[in-house]
């Protein structure tokens, strides 16, 4: 019966604009709850239901029914959301005694909150360059903005009194669907001045439940600057296309298998033509299984240390053999479990090129440093040689053990000649692009026969040290040597270009073995007691055309393509120095145990 009656009265009450509930404070029960309050709530409850579904406090709420009944005031209370929060509303409640005879513990509660609907808050002021103004449901101006009155050369106290229809020309389908949903129109709109411009019309609907009246906002976006923006995002486009036409490199992301996830669109990178990479191939898929397994070492040890790696190969295309080189560049993910490398393929065949070009430049001028000593030191065993033949012609020499001892004299001297020759032209030649399994003792002897004879004729000591057990070394061995010559001359001038010279010069060349970092090196190093380098110079000294001996014929490409050598073995060049005590050379490479190492 109870249930009828609230029934019957919730129908009466249907025509109210404010949501309402019937409780009951007996049972502490709710019996009858508007559906804009379910909504709201987010409740899917079976009616009657307890208080405290609704409630954050029905206790408060029961409390304050029983003290302030028939109170035409508003009270905050608080009520629960589905999802757990907290919503503050306003209510106003009343006894329904009067209705319901006998039923006195029995409420009716009208409840509004603010508007809840998350909208935008656009700036009403000047900052905001968007022409926009806000409607009620039926298109009445309720504001605008000072973008807007500008433009339409009016205030805001006429734009209010008037209807969006009055200020805006819109086709009959767009006027009713304005005051209903969103909306977006491209539409003709005349200036207050009288002037026409395009825009586009966008409408958001903002349900208010207050006062069960939509607001509608209204946005005219600038055609123009939509164009000027497309125009420019377009012309960004072209200038990309033009980017990648122009490179001469190709990009591929692979997963730690080595497995194609993404191919950058190359129009240039003629590897990628011809060998014509798809997503989900193996990348190394052309190479042979060596190479492969190379090739995907390097992969891993780029994913393992999160570092960039490089590898060099050699590829045949169109019959020319051409050096390309990769480089394994780690794309760093926030999961962890997530282990990609973008590859870089760069075709650096005419950079090889001119990088051999470079080298024989260099070791020419280390020639030219080194000629003058070595004539020095073939003139001295030529001339033994020819004051022991000038004894042969001109004595008689009949004691076969005495002529067979001037002969052995001049062959001794000729042998000389010949090695310093050897060296010489050895050093001159055009050495093989292929690498050799080589002793380090080997570089070290051919070097120091090279140069002792150049620290001779400038009053240096020259010394060398080898250390026990060394490994072999799978390199060019004529560049490494190079640069260890490289390296001496640069001592043997900086003692001999000293203001003040030391009493004392000396160089030291010498190898030993070093385990570092659980990688087995070789370490050629330079050691002499010069002047020194300072700061300012050491941060300079590998730069490419940096040299202090300007003056003196310094072509400031020593040590620059000597670190590139050794970065292309797989090492490192360091420098020790202090200034006004000496300087250290260190050139790390890799240890080899055997030839297949």
């Amino acid at each position: 019966m109870l249930e009828t009656k609230i029934h019957k009265l919730s129908e009466l009450l249907s025509h109210s604009s404010i949501p309402y509930l019937f409780v009951d404070l007996k049972s502490q029960n709710v019996l009858y709850c508007h559906d804009q309050i379910k909504n709201l709530l987010g409740l899917n409850v079976t009616l009657p239901c307890p208080m405290d579904l609704i409630f954050e406090d029905s206790i408060k709420v029961s409390t304050l029914l029983k003290q302030k009944s028939n109170q035409k005031e508003n009270y905050q209370i608080q009520c629960k959301k589905a999802n757990l929060e907290t919503l503050t509303v306003s209510a106003q409640f009343s006894s329904v005694d009067d209705v319901l005879n006998g039923f006195d513990e029995i409420y009716i509660l009208y409840i509004q909150w603010k508007q809840i609907t998350e909208t935008v808050h656009l700036p009403q002021n000047e900052g905001l360059e968007i022409p926009f103004l806000i409607t009620d449901s039926f298109g009445k101006v309720q504001f605008a903005n000072t973008r807007f009155l500008d433009f339409f050369s009016i205030t805001l106290e006429q734009i209010q009194k008037k209807s969006i229809f009055d200020l805006l020309t819109l086709p009959e389908p767009i006027k009713s669907d304005l005051l209903k949903s969103n909306i977006k129109h491209d539409i003709d709109i005349h200036s207050g001045l009288g002037e026409k411009q395009k825009f586009q019309l966008q409408s958001f609907v903002t349900p208010n439940y207050s006062n069960g009246i939509n607001n509608i906002t209204i946005l005219l976006l600038d055609l123009s600057t939509l164009q000027n923006a497309e125009n420019t995002i377009r012309y960004g486009e072209e200038k990309l296309k033009t980017f990648f036409a122009t490179i001469n490199n190709g990009f591929v992301i692979v997963n730690q298998e080595a497995i194609i996830i993404e191919v950058a669109p190359i129009f240039k990178f003629l590897l990628f033509q011809l060998l014509a990479f798809e997503v989900g191939e193996n990348i190394f898929q052309y190479f042979d299984v060596s190479e492969k397994n190379r090739l995907i070492e390097v992969l891993n040890l780029s994913i393992t240390s999160q570092t960039t790696q490089r590898a060099e190969f050699d590829y045949s295309l169109l019959g020319e053999e051409r050096t390309f080189e990769i480089k394994f560049i780690p794309v760093r993910k926030l999961n962890p479990n997530d282990k990609k490398v973008m590859l870089v393929f760069s075709d650096i065949t005419e950079a090889k090129r001119l990088d051999r070009q470079l080298i024989e430049s260099m070791k020419f001028a280390s020639i030219g440093e080194i000629a003058a000593g070595l004539a020095h030191e073939i003139n001295n065993p030529l001339q033994s040689a020819l004051l022991y033949l000038e004894d042969l012609i001109t004595v008689d020499e009949t004691d076969p053990n005495e002529r067979k001892n001037i002969l052995q004299k001049i062959e001794a001297a000729n042998l000389r000649i010949r090695d310093l020759v050897k060296a010489l032209l050895d050093l001159g030649r055009m050495e093989s692009p292929n690498r050799d399994f080589v002793s380090p003792y080997y570089i070290l002897v051919r070097t120091s026969e090279l140069v002792e004879v150049s620290c001779r004729k400038k009053n240096i000591q020259f010394t060398r040290h080898a250390g026990p057990n060394l490994p072999g070394i799978f390199v060019r061995w004529q560049e490494i040597e190079q640069v260890l010559i490289n390296c001496v001359v640069n001592s043997i001038n900086a003692l001999s270009e000293m203001e003040i010279p030391r009493e004392n010069p000396r160089i030291e060349l010498g190898i030993d073995f070093l385990r570092s970092q659980k990688k087995d090196w070789v370490v050629f190093s330079v050691e002499d007691n010069g002047p020194g380098i300072d700061d300012d110079t050491l941060e300079k000294v590998f730069l490419p055309l940096f040299t202090t001996r300007r003056n003196k014929q310094g072509t400031g490409l020593g040590l620059s393509i000597s670190k590139k050598i050794i970065a292309e073995h797989g090492g490192e060049i360091y420098i020790k120095t202090k200034n006004g005590v000496g300087t250290k050379v260190e050139i790390f490479l890799p240890a080899h145990a055997d030839e297949n190492g």
